[in-house]
């Protein structure tokens, strides 16, 4: 019998743009689980549009990877801050 091979070459972005959002949040988390994606607050969420979103994301970002920059006065206001939060 004959043995015929299917292989298949995609790019990443073809998968990704024929995946709905269900499927991309579990791309994601297996990422995540891999260790090739860092985690955000556990959970994934879709992306903003606005501009005051956009520059809260990324000042947010800045904190979170700059942490060991900041002093101890800087952290613990930061910490307050977030208990005011439930």
């Amino acid at each position: 019998m004959p043995d015929f091979s299917t292989d298949i070459e995609i790019e990443p972005w073809e998968y990704i743009s024929e995946c709905n959002r269900h499927e991309i949040d579990e791309l994601i988390e297996s990422l995540i689980e891999n260790g090739h994606l860092s985690e955000f607050n556990g959970k994934v969420t879709p992306k903003k549009e606005g501009v005051m979103d956009l520059e809260w994301d990324e000042s947010l970002m800045k904190i979170r990877n700059s942490r060991h920059l900041l002093s101890n006065e800087d952290e613990y206001l930061i910490i307050e801050i977030s208990k005011k939060l439930v």
